[in-house]
């Protein structure tokens, strides 16, 4: 029979998007930021799927038959549905409902003999279903499975997309289990955090009446009948119920209240922040839990602070016990999973601390934990009454522990009274050497002041070795009891009769005790101080570092190397690379120095087990390996290195056969490095993103100044061959031999133009892709200057072209090829903007620089020369006279033809920075102007030119004046 329940759905409001005005413009932006915004998306992976959360009171309301109901519908509306897991039930209205889903196989997995089902992760994420049903939210997975929780699981199946309906109670959710426990008197062991929850894309309440549920409990549709009076009598009472179903309704309408806020107004906009003190006793779940609802209910955020002494096991927070070392590790990594933000400070008291972070981060409320009671040691009473005193502008809020004697001993470890028989043995040295001197002393003066400062000596010198305040009880004492003994009148009893007795001996008490606290006090602060420089020194010249690194390489290479200088242990260092979504490069281990490779050598660091997790790491962007709920067989303890839009990196810190961890003080180094490295990776990210889009910019912007440049410049010439040829064609014969002539010799001189045009265009091309090779060899000057007279164009005959060389067997070292295409633009360029009859004289000239020998080119003119103000713009490309939109320019040599695009002289430019040189220019005398460039000099065969050579030829030439 079908059970009868109320299902009340709880989504969030996304109320109706506005209408967009029919703006062209306002609708094309849209169009636009909408496809950003895919791009992005496409970019960072797939898009997070949705999470619907079937929320119960208690077990039995129905909340997997709720769930199975709500898959047959999805199903039927055409989702592709598989049920991942369901706990097996013996309820066969539930069970029925599995039929016709697809249910997945569950994963067999052994521990301690016995065979365990649980969700096969894997198989559902290759699946790939658009929705996975996934029962018993708060579930802990059986050793073996790759998280701890099953909530994990889920936010896993999240992150690839993938839509999860899950079920959950209310006594589960981690902000709720101190008053559940109050409410039932029993504390669930499996938690989920409450950001599951609240962070769901819908809730369904299922509920039921309590009378309802008592009645299924007494059928056995919940437990089997020898369980039903036990459930009965404790948990399933109808005064538990009916509380539960309180706070089940109470904390759903919260979410709601919170969904629909934050959607208005942002998170901690006007609200209160709460500070929380984070202890290793059993009040710390207690007090983050009630930090973080505080946080919540006043819409503001939630500080852990921890408060490390400088003790003897400073670095974790502890009094040195492992038991309690880990118990602080679980409180800060629970303030973690709740949202809270930890923060670490130094000192030995944690009332001062607190009390000046809360003033310096204006928050008001702070929560402590509680004693009954007021317990003073040595001068302190309990945690929260001083912290009244301290800050009396703030509202302290006492939670109280569960285990009172944990508390006790944590006031114990701040004020330092930790029992070792090092303090004792060292209590009892000081006052044997200060009662030996003290005899020493009597025998030479017998005057008790003496004494009396011979015992604040030596216990004062001595307690800069003390390791806490019991050698300061016992030195005072001791020296109290010695000086009684040994020179207090009669001697060698312990009976005083001088009046002053009582005096004496309560100065040398107080000031013994006050001194040797005094002083450890002060070694504690110069440790603490110490600490605090390292960490200081650390992180600056790890900042230095990572800003010096140009590449994502030596970034992580430089970050490697800074955690084993803090850790003193191996790295394994992943780079992520490739299109590839967790794609790794190839491990680095770094190794300690001086330890000889061990176990950075060893394979299995970078087994391919290994790299899986730090595959999953650059993939989920989440810890995992050792020390985690996450791969915790791993033998590396997996960190990404991150910014929140990209994983960079994954760093792989190798941890002890144990499981060793590590205490705050490095772990928050450690955090405070990696990051300061992500945002270095980021920089360096966006950096080249900035260049890359300025590449890209550029050569939109050559493009678009190209095509305006072509469709001008080869328009003219075009046109004139067309209209030449077309006259030739139409009235060639009616033409005599001098127009026929004078006609072709135009066609031929626009066609090789336009060849030159390609050439250039071409080359220029080459240079900017690198496509072009230089290939430097020794080449004779003369022979390259002859060259590149053969190929200037028929306007040289209007000029006068004299060459002049100081050596006929001079040589450079370039790519002949290259450097006469610089030549006859150099040329052409000079031709075109001096008018006829104009001398351009080309020299070359051997020059001794501190550098070494060079051949200097140049090629002068004595035209209008450039005005100044072009003279910074004439080796750019597209420029020309002033302008750069392709047409002439009358402003003297602005550019490197009158007809042309402004390209010539760009390329000289690019071929001579190709061979590691530049060009340069300067005014002529009286007018004109200078180009010229420089060469490395060779060294030629001590050999003459063979007659009627290219150098032969180029003496007769230069022997004309004129070319």
């Amino acid at each position: 029979m079908e059970w009868e329940e109320t299902v009340v759905a709880l989504g969030r409001d996304n109320g109706d998007e506005e209408a967009v005005r029919r703006d062209p413009d306002a609708i094309l932006r849209r169009i636009r930021e909408e496809e950003a915004a895919g791009d992005a998306e496409g970019a960072a992976g797939p898009a997070r799927g949705k999470l619907k959360v079937f929320f119960g009171y208690a077990a039995g309301v129905g909340k997997t038959y709720a769930m199975l109901t709500e898959a047959h519908r999805a199903q039927k509306a055409g989702a592709d549905i598989v049920v991942g897991y369901v706990e097996p039930h013996t309820r066969a209205d539930t069970l029925a409902l599995l039929d016709g889903l697809e249910v997945m196989e569950p994963r067999a997995v052994e521990h301690r003999g016995i065979a365990l089902r649980e969700f096969d992760l894997d198989g559902a994420l290759e699946r790939a279903p658009q929705i996975v049903l996934v029962d018993e939210l708060a579930h802990t997975n059986a050793p073996g499975c790759r998280h701890r929780k099953r909530y994990q699981d889920v936010e896993e199946l999240l992150r690839a997309g993938i839509d999860v309906y899950t079920t959950v109670n209310v006594q589960h959710l981690e902000g709720l289990n101190d008053r559940i426990a109050a409410v039932t008197a029993v504390a669930p062991s499996e938690r989920v955090p409450d950001r599951i929850f609240d962070a769901a894309d819908s809730v369904e309440i299922v509920d039921v009446e309590p009378t309802e549920l008592i009645e299924r409990l007494q059928a056995g549709k919940i437990y089997a009948p020898e369980r039903v009076g036990t459930a009965l009598a404790h948990f399933f009472s109808r005064s538990n119920l009916a509380a539960l179903r309180e706070i089940a309704l109470r904390r759903a309408a919260d979410r709601l209240t919170r969904a629909s806020t934050e959607a208005s107004v942002p998170h901690a906009a006007g609200g209160d922040d709460v500070l929380a003190l984070v202890t290793g006793d059993a009040a710390a779940p207690r007090v983050i839990r009630t930090a973080t609802n505080l946080a919540e209910a006043f819409g503001g955020s939630c500080t852990a602070l921890v408060v490390e002494s400088g003790g003897e096991h400073e670095g974790t927070g502890t009094t040195g016990d492992d038991a309690d070392g880990d118990a602080l590790g679980r409180a800060v990594a629970l303030a973690e999973e709740l949202g809270a933000h930890v923060v670490t400070l130094e000192g030995d008291d944690p009332v001062q601390p607190l009390a000046l972070y809360a003033a310096t981060a204006g928050i008001r409320r702070i929560v402590v934990p509680a004693t009954s009671g007021r317990v003073r040691l040595l001068g302190r009473g309990d945690v929260a009454w001083r912290l009244m005193r301290a800050a009396p502008e703030a509202m302290v809020t006492a939670v109280p522990a569960v285990d009172a004697p944990s508390v006790l001993e944590r006031l114990r470890a701040y004020t330092g009274f930790r029992p070792t028989a090092a303090d004792a043995g060292r209590a009892v040295a000081a006052v044997a050497c200060a009662t030996l001197a003290g005899t020493v002393a009597w025998a030479v003066s017998p005057t008790t002041s003496v004494i009396l400062m011979i015992y604040l000596l030596v216990s004062l010198l001595l307690a800069t070795r003390a390791d806490g305040f019991l050698y300061a009880v016992l030195a005072a004492l001791g020296s109290v009891v010695a000086y009684n003994f040994f020179f207090t009148a009669p001697r060698f009893t312990f009976h005083a009769y001088g009046l002053s007795a009582p005096v004496i001996f309560a100065f040398l008490l107080v000031g013994t005790l006050a001194a040797s606290s005094l002083a450890i006090r002060l070694k504690r602060q110069a440790a603490l101080a110490a600490k605090r420089s390292y960490r200081t020194e650390v992180l600056l010249e790890s900042s230095r570092k990572l800003q010096a690194a140009a590449t994502l390489s030596a970034c992580l290479e430089t970050a490697a190397a800074q955690v084993v200088k803090i850790l003193d242990r191996p790295v394994v260092m992943y780079q992520v690379g490739g299109s590839a979504t967790g794609s790794l490069m190839a491990p680095r281990v770094f190794d300690v120095p001086g330890t000889g490779g061990g176990d950075a050598e060893s394979d299995a660091l970078t087994a391919p087990d290994e790299a899986a997790v730090a595959s999953w790491v650059a993939v989920n962007g989440e810890p995992a390996g050792a020390t985690t709920d996450t791969l915790r067989e791993a033998r590396c303890l997996y960190l990404p290195i991150r910014t929140a839009q990209r994983v960079f990196g994954v760093a792989g810190l190798v941890m002890e056969e144990g499981g060793d961890s590590f205490g705050s003080f490095e772990r928050n180094l450690l955090a405070a490095l990696l990051d300061e490295c992500g945002q270095q990776a980021q920089a360096l990210a966006a950096a080249a993103e900035h260049r890359n889009l300025s590449v890209k910019a550029e050569k939109e912007a050559l493009r678009s100044n190209l095509l305006r440049a072509i469709s001008h410049d080869l328009r003219t010439p075009l046109t004139s061959i067309s209209g030449d040829a077309d006259m030739l064609l139409s009235s060639g014969e009616a033409l005599d031999a001098a127009q026929r002539r004078r006609l072709a010799s135009d066609i031929y001189e626009d066609a090789s133009w336009l060849i030159d045009l390609v050439e250039n265009l071409l080359s220029v091309t080459r240079l900017d892709d690198g496509d072009v090779e230089v290939t430097r060899m020794p080449e004779l000057v003369s022979d390259v200057l002859a060259d590149a007279l053969r190929h200037t164009s028929r306007a040289a005959a209007d000029h006068r072209i004299a060459v002049d060389l100081d050596d006929d067997l001079l040589m450079a070292d370039m790519d002949g090829r290259l450097i006469v295409q610089v030549v006859v633009n150099l040329l052409n360029n000079a031709i075109a903007y001096t008018p006829a009859g104009s001398s351009i004289r080309v020299a070359a000239e051997r020059q001794r620089r501190t550098t070494g020998d060079w051949v200097v080119v140049s090629v002068a003119d004595d035209g209008p020369g450039i005005p100044a103000a072009e003279k910074a713009r004439v080796f750019d490309l597209f420029y020309h006279g002033g302008r750069t939109d392709g047409e002439a320019s009358n402003a003297g040599e602005g550019g490197d033809a009158r007809r042309g695009m402004g390209l010539g002289l760009a390329l000289c430019r690019s071929i001579l920075r190709a061979h590691g040189s530049d060009i340069s220019l300067r005014d002529a005398y009286p007018h004109g102007c200078v180009f010229s460039f420089s060469l490395p000099a060779a060294e030629g065969p001590a050999a003459s030119a063979a007659a009627g050579g290219p150098s032969a030829s180029l003496a007769a030439q230069r022997e004309e004046g004129e070319c």
